[in-house]
């Protein structure tokens, strides 16, 4: 069975796989190593089962056999974290799957090492089923936990689970139906730099790509960019998605900015005076992650793991290099859509945007 799970809660590009791998450095979690998407869309949860309205769920989804369902899916997938992969250990793992015909440049490795172990033309475009519909999975597609699965006894005991998934940020009340005893880590980051992260997304042209949605797109920067752009929805599918589809692709990125951060801070304002979540800074994780996880540490219920007193951080999703001035390939959009997120911001702790 589950028990506290430990839900890491944050807009796309905000972090969270970041403070997922840091929390995974303790001996007493578990993981399934990815998204969750293809575990909490199964069937009658999946957004187009819904009418596409949103990723939303609330309390009334979580039916018995829903939670049933999900425990299972969830039990299934867990394993100890394990070893971080190298990138030369995710390279020869990509070797043995490729010669089966399987597409390795759509993995969370750096182009550049992609291109000189597998030479030729890199593919571009959303990798579908084989009718061309969606996969369960979102690229970049992520390599498995190397521990061991969890024991018939200690999965009598009880295992806590780390969970992480862009779609929860409008799922709280959701997840806490389902799990009750539930800690929460809450992630927030500069809109400046979320911002142009969330646009280098959205044009990459081989990762991202969550929905083939029923709505035309028109998003000036993104449909007149790639064929692709007038269906495919990248990331989370917020409420309102459907009125941005006019919009231009900075101002789509804003949006999703606000409706993601809007729903994170007023659940960690909920949940606060429970003293079962904390809110972090993706800033604040990279450049006090001791202090930072010290604090995640007492919020979840974790003892303090020796590995946390480590200043070095986990490399994760590697297609770029991280540098914090990236957004400033896209200032001059960013800056002419920071009006829209300013109040928000300010809210959040960022009070020079």
């Amino acid at each position: 069975m589950l028990k506290q799970p430990i839900f890491i809660v944050g807009h796309p590009r905000s972090g969270t796989s970041l403070v997922r791998s840091l929390i995974e450095r303790s001996e007493h979690v578990w993981s399934i190593g990815r998204e969750g998407k293809p575990i909490w869309e199964r069937d009658s949860l999946h957004p187009s089962r819904r009418g596409w309205h949103s990723n939303a769920l609330d309390a009334s989804d979580a039916t018995p056999e829903v939670a049933a369902q999900l425990n299972t899916d969830l039990l299934a997938a867990a394993r100890k974290p394990g070893a971080e992969w190298s990138v030369g250990d995710k390279l020869d793992f990509l070797g043995f799957i490729s010669a089966q015909g399987l597409q390795p440049h759509y993995y969370d490795v750096p182009l550049k090492a992609l291109q000189e172990r597998f030479p030729g033309d890199v593919p571009v475009g959303p990798p579908t089923t084989r009718d061309g519909g969606e996969l369960d999975e979102i690229t970049p597609f992520c390599f498995p936990p190397r521990g061991p699965r969890p024991t018939e006894a200690e999965l009598t005991d009880g295992i806590r689970l780390v969970e992480k998934s862009i779609q929860s940020c409008f799922r709280i009340p959701f997840l806490q139906a389902l799990y009750p005893d539930a800690k929460y880590v809450f992630v927030v980051r500069d809109p400046r730099t979320s911002i142009g992260s969330l646009m280098d997304a959205w044009l990459n042209p081989r990762m991202f790509f969550s929905y083939p949605v029923p709505v035309p797109l028109r998003i000036k920067g993104y449909s007149d960019v790639f064929p692709w752009g007038k269906q495919w929805w990248n990331l989370s599918l917020p409420p309102g998605w459907q009125d941005w589809v006019d919009l231009p692709l900075a101002e789509v990125c804003a949006h999703n900015w606000l409706a993601h951060n809007r729903a994170v801070l007023d659940a960690a304002q909920a949940l606060a005076p429970t003293g079962n979540s904390v809110l972090v800074r993706y800033e604040d994780v990279k450049t006090d992650p001791v202090a930072t996880m010290e604090a995640v540490a007492e919020a979840v219920d974790l003892p303090f793991a020796d590995a946390w007193g480590r200043r070095d951080l986990p490399v994760v999703m590697t297609q770029t290099v991280p540098d914090p001035d990236k957004w400033l390939r896209h200032e001059s959009e960013i800056r002419k859509v920071l009006p829209l997120v300013g109040d928000l911001a300010k809210e959040a702790g960022y009070d020079d945007c």
